[in-house]
């Protein structure tokens, strides 16, 4: 379904709409009996039935046949774009929506952890976001309220599409795992959640990579004032070639993290700007993608 118009200025979808890339009614309407979801039943138990939207489709696949005697099973979220078309990273950038997950209807699920492998950057209407194209699996831990026994796996989702026009989707999947050894005969998706299980960001401290400073600035006055962080990074292991940083926040969003001439040539230098009310305050979570490498850090807010 098409995004509803609230709250215009901080909404890309409606943002692109008002760059006068608007569809017609009848061209909505079309969007959105495409977008209706229908779950069919798998072939293999290892193997969810697609969901199908407009443009996209999303299934639970599975890394094993079988629960096993291990309290957590290895998963896939996976999800199939077509040409031209982008959907979102856990922090989407300066527009867009991360995907929203609901297993409330699930059965032996205690709890589950969804792994986000290193995004790319993309421009939709003139706003950089981060996300994924063409293919990509989240992996994911489902942790087994009741070890040994069956698992009944199923997602709500809602997740973002876009190419020059946005849309959200609703999509309900599911999979159902059965009781029995987890061994034997390989789950066909097994080295597919694994290959993207291996571009989710370490710990950046195993690349030899540290964060040399991080400060803020604010700039402008009235309307055109804005508030600067700035990251300086190290690497004490191989040089960065083409780093891009990305920034979280629990309270605001940041805009692209722009490279700058540093204090020193030792140091990387990022400058992003915040968006929404106020400066950012508790932990922020800094991704570091340099090709294939990608780290993780966890700091403080500056003051």
């Amino acid at each position: 379904m098409i995004l509803s118009p609230v709250n215009a200025n901080r909404n890309p979808f409606i943002y692109l709409n008002n760059m006068g890339k608007v569809m017609t009614s009848a061209a909505a309407i079309a969007i959105c009996a495409a977008a209706a979801f229908a779950v069919g039943s798998a072939a293999r138990a290892e193997t969810g039935a697609w969901a199908e939207a407009a443009h996209a489709r999303v299934r639970l696949v599975a890394a094993v046949t079988a629960t096993g005697s291990a309290d957590t099973v290895a998963l896939g979220l996976e999800i199939k774009l077509d040409p031209g078309w982008k959907t979102y990273w856990r922090a989407p950038g300066e527009g867009g929506l991360p995907p929203r997950f609901d297993w409330s209807g699930s059965g032996n699920l205690a709890a589950i952890a969804v792994s986000w492998p290193a995004p790319q950057r993309f421009e939709i209407g003139g706003m950089a976001s981060v996300g994924y194209a063409d293919h990509a699996i989240l992996p994911l831990q489902a942790k087994l309220a009741r070890p040994g026994e069956a698992l009944a796996l199923k997602l709500a989702l809602r997740y973002a599409v876009c190419r020059e026009i946005c849309m959200l989707v609703e999509a309900n999947v599911a999979l159902d795992l059965p009781a029995g050894p987890a061994a034997g005969a390989p789950s066909p998706h097994a080295a597919a959640i694994a290959r993207f299980e291996a571009r989710v960001p370490r710990p950046a401290a195993e690349h030899g990579w540290r964060v040399a400073g991080i400060s803020r600035k604010t700039m402008g006055e009235g309307s055109a004032r804005r508030e600067l962080v700035i990251v300086d990074i190290a690497s004490e292991g191989a040089p960065l070639v083409a780093p891009e940083l990305l920034i979280e926040g629990h309270d605001v969003r940041f805009g692209i993290a722009v490279p700058k001439p540093g204090p020193d040539a030792a140091l990387r230098r990022f400058v992003a700007a915040v968006q929404g009310a106020g400066p950012p305050s508790g932990d922020l979570v800094l991704t570091l993608v340099d090709g294939e490498r990608a780290g993780t850090f966890t700091v403080a807010a500056p003051r």
